[in-house]
């Protein structure tokens, strides 16, 4: 619930009608936006939901909107499916159905299975010939026919899928009450029944992949037949028209942007990009339903229990406030989470399956085999639909017709091996975490390449090193991945080396096939107040760099005893932590001490000042929770009202109640600093003479002045226009979304993404921007000719950086993982001692599929949607063989029996609710209730989440990691996350994650060979 101050009734909306909603509803849906986005509509006798944050809302609370709606039309349909039915009923039927859509089945059976259907579909559209319609001579057979293996419905013809899909979706939509509807509906509904008994005794006797199979391969645990029987006909209506009108409006926004077409022609890997973008801007799923279980508030407006809401997915894809131009079709936007597969516990189980079939088959088979693809001249497409919407026809024409022979190879199979076997030179400028992944996937593309990675320090790793908190060593555990990158003897790092002094930016592309500039921004942005250029102002930059040993930070700023600082996103909570906790609670890190304790030891007081409201502001929860575990410090709050907002239902003002002082929270011990907290508190201007002496903030329609002794900003970052790059990129075209200024030389990290974007981000758009790359060269926009540049003289190696290591590591003061060398002098001189002996990679190293020797891992899932235990599954296949590995259900573990021996991976999924989920329940309440000794328990966790719900993502997940340790168990880097929102699958981020954490423990203690 969102309840306000003075909900009101519900606005009526008596100028809709169905027919005006069937043709076009986006002028409407702009305007029940415009006007609230909770509208009681009298033609559709329910409530509309077509804001985006209002639909957010509903998906937080399944217990206040529920999809088990009274009299559902889908009901009277289809039967009562899942998709009808709240957890825990919902989960155990999606458990039973989920096994089909794993990740490695629609890779490696239903991918194939796509192929071969597609091909066969393409074919009989060549033979219709130009003129045909792509919608019902290609994108609705072809759906069918996979559908049909996928379900193992082998009896059924194309023709009939394609009747009882349209005609039961027909009957789900039937908001007029149409009688012949409900009576077509009724016919296919009578067909199904008939054709699934058929199969069923089939597949009793051939068992197949298919859902059929799978569930009769249970009868300890088989579904009851009327749940099956509803379950069939809800994913025969989803599971065809959502494929094929899908792939119809994709293809459409093909033919009608020439220059979106030809960029994922270029680059095969942004059909993926194609496939969601075309969702979000005609989302197939248009309306679903849910109803209100008591009394609320929904974005402002009051509900009576039992409202009937209709949940508008095509008109919440193209809200303003969230998607600039919103009605337009831009695969280059910023990845914003759109709701076509819906969210929280109902997120679509085929999404997979249906990504597999547009994006990696339908999609490429259409643009790769039939040249100068086009709309017809002379008949114009059409599109309809409101509850259900997509292409009614596409009539199409083309030039010419490249061979489905199996054998023969077509433009995908052309570009993939162009590019696998090139061999291109290419410069990354920039050794961070951007320049890293982009050489990571750039090698995975094409293993013949050539990588320079170039850096004007003597070491790599950039933000990892110098920028990371050096608290947080688990976030710093990603550079075991790369030092692995620099095994191969084909990537090179050129450290000491800067662009503009010994190589000159017209050398570099000279010299280099592709150059890509990951060089990051390293400026702090300026508050643009008066008196920001006072002594005793400083960039938050300046301090992280400091305290990281960075060599271009050679002075310790005098902070007195109280400071300010601007910004209240995570840079800036790194900084408030790092100045307002001793030196003893910084055990583990590679923190500088004597620099430390140089800027803390005065410090009483610290003001943290963000423009941002509480529920807003631009910190990480768990962040905040961290600083809560820090003795002798209190916390005041302004500008926000704790108690307004019900525990569990925002995450960020959970995380504050933690801090102690702010609410209920005791403070430990006698408090030694102050840290005053002001939202909605916009600095005006910095005061004093000659030095900071305060600092003015307009807060709650007054001038607060705010005593201090120095101003730390943390509100970004910006380019350096001094520097080189930045010059010469200021007389180039700038770089849209794909990062690519101009063939053969790309942009990576913040230098892409003006100073945004977290370290996952950066792997996100390295494997996006090698698809670019790899792009470029398949089209021979770039060519294979040149050999890259000799290092300078005095540039360091990868070597060198082992030999720095090296020492930093065996010179380590107590309590500290490293101690680094802080000057180039000394970075340099140890870089070329060739007496320090590098060691050997020990054979047990985590990584690469090696032996991790005796180590057990135990992977504990807890569950909502099913997501975290297919990620266990992933993660149990990539370490069997490597070491003993075993999977469980949190809901089947009991906290007591957990074995000291194991290694511990939780993995959590949680959405919208902020609640532990369901089947983990058990097991945080006797975390909780019991408090069992689990000091001699390690374990690591990673939480599945969804970040459109800003409030709670992935709160289970942290709650159950709490509470572990509150049972005195030892967590082993940093909780892990996965954005549902995001572009990356859960698998890949848990497989990063998980190598991270073994790189950790293997890193601990030696590992039995």
């Amino acid at each position: 619930m969102n309840n306000t101050n003075t909900p009101r009734p519900a606005p009526v909306a008596d100028w809709v009608d169905i027919n005006t909603l069937y043709h076009d509803p986006y002028p409407i849906y702009e305007r029940l936006r415009r006007e609230g986005g909770v509208h009681w509509v009298p033609s559709v006798n329910r409530y509309l939901i077509t804001s985006y944050d209002a639909v957010i809302t509903t998906e937080h609370d399944q217990e206040t909107f529920s999809a088990n709606e009274q009299d559902s039309l889908q009901i009277r349909a289809m039967g009562h499916s899942m998709l009808r039915r709240d957890d825990p009923e919902h989960y155990h039927e999606r458990r039973q159905w989920q096994s089909v859509f794993k990740p490695n089945v629609v890779k490696n059976v239903w991918t194939q299975t796509f192929h071969e259907k597609g091909r066969e579909q393409l074919a009989h559209l060549i033979e219709k010939g130009p003129g045909a319609d792509l919608i019902w001579d290609f994108a609705a057979p072809f759906a069918a026919e996979c559908l049909k293996e996928l379900l193992g419905l082998h009896n059924a013809s194309s023709e009939d899928m394609q009747r009882w899909s349209q005609t039961l979706i027909d009957a789900t939509g039937n908001y007029a009450d149409d009688p012949d509807v409900w009576a077509a509906g009724k016919r296919s509904f009578d067909e199904v029944d008939i054709a699934l008994d058929e199969m069923l005794e089939w597949h009793r006797h051939n068992r197949d992949h298919s859902l059929i199979s799978s569930l009769l391969s249970s009868p300890e645990d088989q579904m009851p037949m009327e749940k099956i029987r509803a379950n069939i006909k809800m994913s025969i209506g989803g599971g065809l028209n959502e494929p094929r009108d899908a792939l119809g409006v994709a293809a459409w926004a093909m033919l009608t942007h020439p220059e979106q077409r030809q960029a994922a022609e270029r680059d095969p890997s942004l059909w993926s990009t194609v496939f969601d973008e075309s969702i979000r801007w005609i989302a197939p799923i248009g309306l679903y339903s849910r109803q209100t279980t008591q009394k609320t508030v929904l974005a402002g407006v009051e509900l009576p229990k039992g409202a009937r809401l209709g949940i508008c997915i095509l008109s919440a894809n193209r809200d303003e406030s969230v998607w600039e131009r919103a009605d337009e079709f831009d695969i280059h936007r910023e990845v914003k989470p759109h709701l076509a597969f819906s969210k929280g516990t109902h997120v679509c189980l085929g999404a997979r399956a249906a990504r597999a079939q547009i994006a990696d088959v339908a999609l490429p088979l259409l643009f790769n085999h039939l040249k100068g693809l086009r709309v017809h001249p002379d008949r114009e497409p059409t599109v309809g639909g409101w509850v259900f919407r997509g292409m009614l026809s596409l009539p199409v024409t083309w030039d010419s017709v490249v061979s489905l022979d199996e054998n023969s190879t077509d433009a995908t199979a052309s570009a993939a091996t162009c590019e696998a076997e090139a061999t291109p030179h290419v410069a990354i400028v920039g050794s961070g975490p951007a320049g890293c992944f982009t050489a990571k996937e750039i090698q995975r593309r094409m293993p013949g390449a050539h990588i320079d990675l170039i850096d004007r320090l003597p070491v790599p790793y950039g933000l990892l090193r110098y920028g990371v908190a050096g608290d947080h060593q688990g976030t710093k555990a990603v550079s075991g991945q790369f030092d692995r990158l620099f095994d191969s003897p084909k990537v090179r790092f050129i450290g000491n080396t800067t662009i503009g002094d010994q190589i000159s930016f017209e050398a570099l592309r000279a010299d280099y096939d592709a150059v890509v500039l990951a060089s990051g921004v390293r400026a702090d942005r300026r508050l643009e107040i008066p008196g920001e250029d006072l002594s005793g102002v400083f960039g938050a930059g300046c301090i992280t760099r400091r305290l990281n040993g960075h060599p271009h930070e050679t002075t310790t700023p005098t902070l007195g005893r109280r400071v300010a600082i601007t910004g209240q996103g995570n840079v800036a909570i790194d900084v408030l932590r790092l100045l307002s906790i001793r030196s003893e609670e910084l055990e583990g890190s590679d923190i500088d001490d004597a620099v430390h304790s140089t800027l803390t030891h005065e410090i009483a007081t610290l003001h943290i000042i963000g423009r941002s409201s509480a529920e807003k502001a631009r910190f990480d929860p768990v962040m905040i929770r961290e600083l809560g575990r820090f003795s002798g410090i209190t916390h005041r709050l302004h500008g926000v009202d704790l108690d307004r907002v019900p525990e569990g239902k925002d995450a960020r003002l959970d995380a504050l109640r933690t801090l102690p002082g702010a609410c209920q929270a005791e403070v430990e011990g006698t408090p030694s600093m102050m840290v005053e907290w002001w939202f909605e508190a916009t600095p005006e201007q910095i005061d004093g003479q000659d030095k900071v002496e305060g600092i003015s903030l307009r807060h709650g329609g007054k001038t607060v002045s705010l005593p201090v002794d120095s101003v730390i900003t943390a509100i970004g970052f910006v380019p350096d226009p001094e520097d080189t790059i930045s010059k010469a990129l200021a007389e180039l075209p700038s770089a849209p979304e794909t990062g690519r200024v101009e063939a053969g030389l790309y942009l990576a990290g913040w230098l892409r993404r003006d100073a945004r974007g977290t370290i996952p981000d950066q792997r996100t758009d390295a494997r996006a921007l090698a698809g670019v790359i790899g792009g470029d060269i398949a089209t021979g926009a770039v060519t294979c000719t040149l050999e890259g540049l000799t290092p300078p003289v005095d540039a360091t190696d990868i070597d060198g950086w082992r030999r720095i290591d090296h020492q930093e590591r065996n010179q380590t003061a107590p309590g500290r993982v490293r101690t680094k060398l802080t000057t180039l002098e000394a970075l340099l001189e140890s870089a070329r001692n060739e007496s320090i002996v590098l060691e050997q990679r020990p054979e047990g190293t985590a990584g690469d599929g090696e032996s991790l020797g005796d180590l057990s891992v135990s992977i504990l899932f807890g569950t909502e949607s099913g997501n975290a235990e297919l990620v266990a599954e992933e993660l149990e296949q990539a370490l069997n063989g490597r070491c003993a590995v075993e999977v469980a259900d949190l809901g089947d573990v009991d906290p007591e029996s957990l074995d000291p021996n194991r290694l511990h991976l939780i993995v959590c999924s949680t959405y919208g609710d902020g609640e532990v989920p369901g089947g983990a329940n058990e097991f945080y309440q006797a975390l909780r209730d019991d408090a069992p000794d689990l000091s001699n328990i390690r374990f690591a966790s990673l939480g599945l989440g969804d970040s459109s719900y800003a409030r709670t993502y992935s709160r289970g997940g942290e709650l159950l990691t709490e509470a572990m340790m509150a049972c005195g168990a030892t967590r082993i880097g940093e909780f892990g996350r996965h954005d549902a929102s995001g572009s990356l699958s859960a698998s890949d981020v848990a497989l990063d994650w998980v190598e991270g954490v073994l790189n950790l423990v293997t890193s601990e203690e030696p590992v039995p060979a």
